[in-house]
């Protein structure tokens, strides 16, 4: 049965409360419920905010010269007007922390709007006291410099507290991430087929297994890869993505299927190219910042970082450990052939070429002009690009090169890379 709680969590779902702003409104609704109502009244939002000492609100009152209990005394305890309903009351208050340049609803923000006319259980005992809604606004937007009592805040607190209103909050994530029964399968038939190499069960079925393992493995990098593109863009002002599903780490969501994923699968069967792979839609439009823009764009290659990181932990650990054996050396090559393509997909995705993530680092800082040509020729651009390292042998081997170096430098041994890319010719 609907509570005043409940209507609590409705009213204010979409509007971003400070810690304080939550903890008046939770003591309003308890109080609501402790007089038998399943609405949460004004009176009871103003009751509850002069119970809870020390919020911006409370020592606003102080600075002004009033005394928050002597004005709770004189506000009905049963909330006996419900004037202004929750939602609206919040939905005011919201419009009040916008005025003021501020990006949550605070304590303050609550007690300019119990001065409403259209709320007279509150605004009635506010105003018998003295207390103006043009006087507290004066106050708050010009920072009185007139002394304050021992009780109320310095004025240094009052620019951190201003400060930190200012700040825009992080958006929740509650409901918002989500993990793809696709992502999860993906995840699964690796671990399959890496137990099944460690424990060559199958030998028969090496060039099968490692052919799964790799490409299962590559596959969930390049969720994690588009993830992180999301994620950020998400935090950065873009709520699109969630509603693409780019947040659920299902490959399936990305544009285009075929050179999303089944393209890639094929280039990295054939020639041991992991290409960029899939591809979310991200609106720059909507992003705060062009430094924003450049975070969604290496955050890709961030998260594919992280992935090679982890398996070269492992071969940190395993090598020094003595874990890779002959009996389960199938698997540490395939382990070590996901590894190289981790280097080489993060080296790929960081060349500043249009339609790759390292031009998407710097494109916002470019002219318009600029922008506009690159990305009108970014499929010709990389198209080029896998054209220099299949047909151009000193571009090719200069590249592949580099790639073993860093494959090295993260303890993989060149020879098991080698050995796992000749146990993947299934044909």
């Amino acid at each position: 049965m609907p509570d005043a709680a409940t209507e609590l969590e409705r009213a204010s779902a979409d509007i971003a409360l400070t810690r304080d702003a939550r903890e008046i409104l939770d003591r309003a609704a308890e109080i609501a419920s402790a007089r038998g109502s399943l609405n949460v009244a004004p009176a009871d939002v103003l009751n509850a905010m002069v119970q809870i000492p020390r919020s911006l609100a409370d020592r606003e009152i102080l600075a002004l010269g009033f005394d928050p209990k002597a004005i709770g005394a004189q506000v009905p305890p049963d909330g006996a007007t419900p004037s202004l309903p929750l939602r609206q009351l919040l939905v005011n208050a919201n419009r009040e922390a916008q005025v003021l340049g501020h990006f949550q609803v605070d304590s303050i923000h609550l007690l300019l709007v119990m001065l409403y006319s259209d709320s007279p259980t509150t605004s009635g005992p506010l105003m018998k006291a003295g207390l103006t809604l043009y006087d507290l606004r004066r106050h708050l937007q010009t920072a009185s410099q007139s002394a304050p009592p021992a009780a109320a805040p310095a004025p240094r607190d009052q620019v951190r507290r201003d400060k930190a209103l200012r700040r825009r909050p992080w958006p929740p994530l509650r409901g918002v991430l989500g993990i793809s029964p696709f992502f999860l399968a993906t995840v699964g038939v690796t671990a399959v087929s890496g137990a099944m190499l460690w424990t060559n069960i199958v030998p028969r079925s090496v060039p099968v297994l490692t052919l799964v393992f790799v490409v299962g493995g590559w596959i969930t990098s390049l969720c994690i890869h588009e993830f992180a593109h999301a994620l950020i863009a998400y935090l950065g002002g873009d709520r699109s993505v969630v509603g693409a599903g780019y947040l659920s780490l299902n490959p399936l969501r990305y544009q285009n299927l075929l050179m999303s994923l089944i393209l890639p699968i094929v280039f990295l069967v054939l020639g041991g190219i992991a290409l960029p792979g899939g591809a979310v839609y991200i609106n720059h439009s909507a992003l705060r910042t062009r430094a924003w823009s450049s975070a969604v764009s290496i955050a890709g290659p961030i998260g594919t970082l992280l992935c090679g990181l982890l398996i070269a932990g492992v071969f940190s650990f395993a090598g020094p450990a003595g874990w890779i054996t002959n009996a389960n050396g199938y698997f540490f090559a395939a382990l070590a052939v996901l590894g190289f393509f981790m280097a080489l997909a993060v080296v790929l995705n960081l060349l500043p070429v249009p339609g790759l993530d390292g031009f998407g680092i710097i494109r916002p800082w470019l002219p318009d002009s600029i922008q506009y040509t690159a990305m009108r020729y970014s499929t010709i651009a990389i198209y080029g690009v896998f054209i220099l390292l299949w047909f151009v042998a000193p571009v090719r081997s200069a590249f592949f090169q580099l790639v073993f170096q860093l494959a090295s430098l993260a303890n993989i041994d060149p020879a098991l890379i080698i050995i796992g890319q000749l146990n993947m010719r299934v044909f």
